[in-house]
């Protein structure tokens, strides 16, 4: 069976996990960004984390608000946590200096990991996009893993001296 889910897989689909595991494991050195590259990331997660809820059921506007909720819960939670250690701004180059890190590489690959296992469920059991049981779960996961980078991010922009 899994030979099979693996073979009906479209091909841009591989491409994605490719360029998403690209862009995870250059998280894993130290890096010099800009305010604006901060957001590239979790924008890239919000957007599928939205395309995946908006899809994976029957009633998509109460699964995009059930996203919409847990991605402001936990972007609101990350974005309290403390910087990583090493975490600093260079005034000098305007970028902001962040030491490697496992945690993008860990949330990209579950988001990837629940959209594929979400995408594989429902074409399995294409009914499931209408029982709330299960879209609206989806739809939580879904927005709560969008909100931990983003909420990191806007964390980080609060070492940042100048603005935006």
């Amino acid at each position: 069976m899994i030979h099979e889910i693996l073979s009906r897989t479209p091909t841009w689909v591989w491409a994605l996990l490719a360029g998403l595991l690209a862009l995870g494991l250059a998280q894993w050195r130290e890096r010099r960004v800009t305010q604006a590259q901060l957001f590239i990331l979790p924008g890239v997660l919000l957007a599928l984390g939205l395309w995946s809820t908006a899809q994976s059921s029957t009633m998509p506007a109460l699964a995009l608000l059930v996203w919409a909720k847990a991605a402001l819960v936990t972007t609101t939670l990350a974005r309290r946590l403390p910087p990583q250690p090493g975490v600093r701004w260079d005034a000098a180059a305007q970028r902001l200096v962040l030491p490697g890190s496992v945690l993008p590489l860990v949330v990209i690959l579950a988001v990837f990991s629940l959209r594929y296992a979400g995408g594989v469920a429902l074409a399995m059991h294409p009914v499931w996009r209408a029982d709330p049981a299960v879209a609206l779960p989806m739809a939580a996961a879904y927005g709560a893993i969008s909100g931990l980078l983003l909420g990191r991010a806007l964390g980080l922009r609060r070492l940042v001296a100048a603005p935006l």
